[in-house]
């Protein structure tokens, strides 16, 4: 339809643009954000395609697809329909900060800059540029969604244009007019957007005030003169606009009118769960990986995904390292074992349930890894491990081949077997191949874990190499160093049949260790020399972001002890020494046969004989006494049932505790499935404190556990008067829930969501354990005590207001997890960046905090004092078969530092202090509402506020925000 002329003056109307955003645009971006740019949200210069109208009915539009996130080259000019256009995009960290915007400021920006391109000459070499568009957007990875708005900035002069007389090109084109042409992207009756800034430069650079112009518009590739416009335009000189600092006004926000005033932009919502569910998920797998990068170290995924793990062992350690290698983005393993699950076997090896009784772990293991992880690629084999002194079954050959060709065709070997001679073979292929091994193994109450040196080098000389590899072996590997030794390097007795011992590691002991194999290999990984880098010591300096490399980490959890230890390769190993790998190397099986059949043969072989057992070797020392009553009775309530919660919770079980209370207000997302240990993908969008239930009672029956949906009240998340009263709901029932356990678990993800039962344990006096995470660092720690009260007067009163400084039992009180803060807790989550907001940690790190926290409050409960013990601190000696109890222990992967700390109740801390613990007393919720609207009254009452007015400023930088992260600086 042709448009109808017009030849009365009017202001002159513009038909707004349209942007048509592919879903491959934000699938990229997503990647770029998430790989590359991390927390960057500086400006990011991309390319739109501006197509003028083709259709008789529908208008053009700027469009943006993958390639819009590359800069075009100088060649490339696009084509008649697809002209390419320059914009800017803005992405922000979170939504606050797309929010929080000052849209009108940043369009003014961009129409500044094509302000310039005009007075500066740079629209006579690319007109495009006057078409400069921006987009602001928030990318929530997450959640799979991208928030955005898009603008076209458009010049205004401050007085009006007026549109003279409008037509149909068909009825008055002819070639002797002079007209100004620009494709016209709108099919309706006015002209297109593009025609506003147009003018503007005709103004400007011209120095005009009334033209000619066409409004190009297509059908089939040709000029359509049907739908194409010639108008007259009229428009007064803008003054002041040539001075360098001029900002014009600006319009051009899609779906905006001129003046409509609105304050919030409206934005479009685009939802990214479409793409390849298989591809979503392993992506969300690997996030907080990927996350680590934004801040801490570009992790290896290719490297990590590719490797192939074999792990010798399926049981207590086996279950547990090979979830957490899934969770380091390892997806090629191979777990061999020979035993099959019982019931015993349940609480203590994390992946079997009670329906896996009787089933050989080799089968039983893998479904478990796939639904956590359906991309992993993992093989089952069961097969006893041929060992000296044990006895021959048939097929001990077969299976002697059988490792041969596992260990040749795997990168890293881990040796996660109960018994020391199991060892022993797979640690002489190792060397033999010089692949990475990896030992973990329990004493009772101790730990070694320990990366194996690589195999020797050759001395050739004239030597053929063949007869080189068998005779001339090195006592240095293949770069001229000095071997590590192997793990039985220390062992200068013969082999012996231990099959009989069983290995009764206290339950917290298997979590410790395996995060700590795990995060050795992971190190060892992204070293540049790999199996040949030599060994670190705590307290040695590293420049490599994921700190030292130790040899040998020995633990103990009585002492509450961690040192490094460096040992080289003995020449008389029964494993990794010359004599024996060219023994190995000149009679192949033949050897291994009679060393498993003649187990002296060994220490004739490398000259022992006469020696005496070393002590290095981890015994099983005689169990402390557990009051298993007292766990079997106590009743826990655990805050947070995430990665330290489902932890926690399955360790607590396998210590004895059969009353259990889990609090969390999340779902199950397929992120939490490789961390969370209990969680599966059949628990997606199940809220985890209805999913733990079931996997705690497929575990143990007699658990009496509940799980409760709820959100816990923090300062600093202000309430609005409609939410008031399901908060104070809330903060009802957690007065409830602490008052009616024993003991309650903080182990929540946030900082002020610990704030609340840190002062309800206060005041209640119970036993609280908080464990926290950092990057490379973690916290466990007791509580101190409730205070006691000078009597005074009459209880009541004396109770809330003649609070000790020490307990009822006339000790100094412990601190709690907030008495070294200067700032009350406020909201750490809204305004933060995405890896902030998950804390982004190493993935072994919940293992261990989880294995110490649990075991830390086992101690507390059998020490006879419970909740007013002292504080002991590594290096003192303890008459106690448990060992020590410290108050809080602060450990690092990077330094592989273990920290024993007292630190007492202090008179500001804003959670358990006399002033706070008199205030909740007198007020009750009220100041619980109190703080939570407002969390800076707890510096005012505390006396924090003064303080830091007080304080040298010059001299004290106070810390704005300290989180989990940082408390290692304390």
């Amino acid at each position: 339809m042709a448009a109808k002329a017009e030849v009365r003056p009017r202001p002159l109307e513009l038909d707004p643009i349209a942007s048509r955003v592919e879903l491959a645009f934000w699938e990229d971006l997503r990647r770029l954000k998430l790989d590359v740019l991390g927390t960057d949200d500086s400006p990011i210069p991309i390319t739109g395609y501006y197509t003028p109208c083709t259709h008789p009915k529908m208008s053009g539009l700027l469009r943006l697809g993958r390639e819009s996130l590359v800069p075009p080259s100088a060649s490339s000019f696009g084509s008649r329909n697809s002209c390419p256009v320059p914009g800017t995009l803005i992405n922000m960290n979170n939504m606050r900060g797309l929010q929080n915007l000052d849209v009108e400021y940043l369009l003014r920006e961009e129409a500044k800059k094509i302000l310039h391109d005009i007075m500066y000459g740079k629209i006579e070499e690319d007109p495009s540029l006057l078409l400069r568009f921006l987009v602001i957007s928030f990318a929530d990875l997450k959640n799979w969604k991208i928030y955005y708005s898009v603008a076209f900035p458009s010049l205004v002069f401050k007085s009006e244009m007026t549109l003279l007389s409008l037509h149909s090109a068909s009825l008055v084109l002819s070639q002797e007019e002079l007209l100004f042409g620009f494709y016209d992207h709108g099919c309706h009756q006015d002209p297109g957007w593009a025609l506003r800034n147009y003018i503007v430069f005709l103004s400007l650079r011209l120095k005009i005030e009334k033209i000619q112009f066409l409004c190009y518009r297509e059908k089939r590739s040709e000029l359509d003169l049907e739908k194409s416009l010639i108008g007259e335009a009229s428009f007064p000189p803008p003054h002041g606009w040539d001075y360098s600092d001029y900002v014009p006004e600006a319009i051009g926000w899609e779906g905006e009118k001129p003046g409509d005033g609105r304050k919030e932009k409206k934005l479009k919502e685009i939802n990214l769960e479409s793409m390849s569910p298989e591809r979503r998920d392993e992506e969300q797998q690997l996030m907080h990986l990927k996350l680590m990068g934004w801040r801490h170290f570009p992790v290896d995924l290719k490297n990590l995904s590719g490797i192939r793990c074999l792990l010798l062992g399926a049981g207590t350690l086996g279950c547990e390292v090979s979830r957490l290698l899934m969770t380091w983005g390892v997806r090629k393993l191979t777990v061999v074992d020979g035993g099959h699950v019982s019931m015993p076997d349940v609480l203590k090896q994390s992946l079997y349930v009670d329906d896996d009784c009787g089933v050989p772990r080799a089968t039983a293991i893998v479904p478990h890894l796939k639904e956590r992880c359906p991309a992993v690629d993992v093989e089952a084999i069961q097969m006893e491990i041929p060992a000296p002194g044990n006895p021959v079954s048939p097929s001990v050959l077969d299976d002697c081949e059988r490792l041969q060709t596992l260990v040749a065709s795997s990168d890293v070997v881990f040796l996660l077997t109960d018994t020391w001679e199991s060892r022993w073979f797979p640690t002489l292929l190792c060397a033999n191949e010089n692949k990475m091994a990896i030992t973990a193994a329990l004493g009772h109450d101790s730990y070694l874990v320990m990366r194996h040196g690589a195999g020797p080098g050759t001395r050739s000389g004239n030597m053929d190499d063949v007869i080189a590899q068998i005779q001339n072996l090195s006592t240095e590997d293949a770069l001229g160093r000095q071997r590590l030794g192997c793990c039985f390097c220390n062992d200068t007795a013969s082999l012996f049949n231990s099959i009989s011992d069983e290995t009764v590691a206290l339950p917290g002991l298997t979590s410790i260790v395996s995060g700590k194999a795990v995060e050795l290999f992971a190190r060892m990984l992204h070293h540049p020399e790999g199996i040949h880098a030599p060994g670190d010591m705590a307290g040695m300096d590293t420049e490599h972001q994921l700190g030292l490399l130790p040899h040998q980490m020995r633990g103990s959890l009585p002492r509450c002890d961690l040192s490094t230890v460096i040992s080289n390769s003995s020449n008389d190993c029964t494993a990794c020494s010359n004599i024996v790998l060219s023994e190995y190397r000149r009679e192949g099986l033949n050897f291994v046969m009679q060393a498993i059949n003649q187990p002296t043969y060994l220490k004739d072989l490398t000259g022992i004989s006469n020696l005496i057992k070393s002590d290095t070797c981890l015994k099983l020392p005689a169990s402390f006494p557990v009051n298993s009553g007292k766990l079997s009775s106590a009743r826990c309530l655990l805050l947070g049932a995430g990665t330290l919660g489902c932890d926690v919770a399955r360790i607590l079980m396998d210590y004895g505790v059969r009353t259990l209370t889990i609090v969390d207000s999340g779902c199950v997302v397929v992120s939490n499935l490789a961390r969370q240990s209990l969680y599966t993908t059949k628990d997606r969008k199940t809220p985890k404190a209805t999913a733990i239930l079931e996997h705690l009672k497929e575990r143990c029956s007699s658990v009496e556990v509940e799980g409760i949906q709820m959100e816990i009240p923090m300062p600093g998340h202000p309430v609005s008067s409609k939410e008031a009263a399901g908060v104070l709901k809330a903060c009802e029932r957690l007065q409830e829930l602490v008052a009616t356990h024993d003991a309650v678990f903080l182990l929540t993800d946030t900082r002020e969501s610990r704030w609340l039962p840190t002062l309800l344990c206060a005041n209640e006096n119970k036993i609280a354990i908080t464990a926290a995470l950092g990057y490379d660092s973690y916290l466990a720690m007791r509580h101190g005590a409730g205070p006691g009260t000078n009597s005074e007067g009459s209880d009541m009163v004396a109770a809330m207001n003649k609070l000790s400084a020490e307990d009822v039992l006339g000790r100094q009180r412990l601190g709690c997890y907030f008495c070294n803060d200067v700032i009350a807790p406020v909201d750490s989550v809204s305004n933060r960046t995405l890896d902030q907001q998950c804390t982004v940690t190493r993935p072994g790190l919940a293992s261990i905090a989880s294995g110490h926290a649990a075991d830390l409050f086992t101690r507390l409960l059998n020490h006879p004092d419970g909740i007013h013990a002292p504080g002991d601190i590594a290096g003192k000696s303890s008459e106690r078969p448990s060992g020590l109890l410290p108050h809080q222990m602060r450990g690092s992967l990077s330094q592989y530092s273990l920290l024993t700390l007292v630190g007492y109740s202090s008179s500001s801390c804003i959670a358990c202090s006399n002033a706070v613990l008199r205030e909740y007393r007198s007020r009750g919720l009220d100041f619980v509402m109190q703080v939570i609207n407002e969390p800076t009254y707890l510096e005012d009452l505390t006396g924090l506020t003064e303080l830091m007015k007080s304080a040298d400023y010059s001299r004290v930088e106070w810390v704005d925000e300290v989180d989990d992260e940082e408390f290692a600086d304390m």
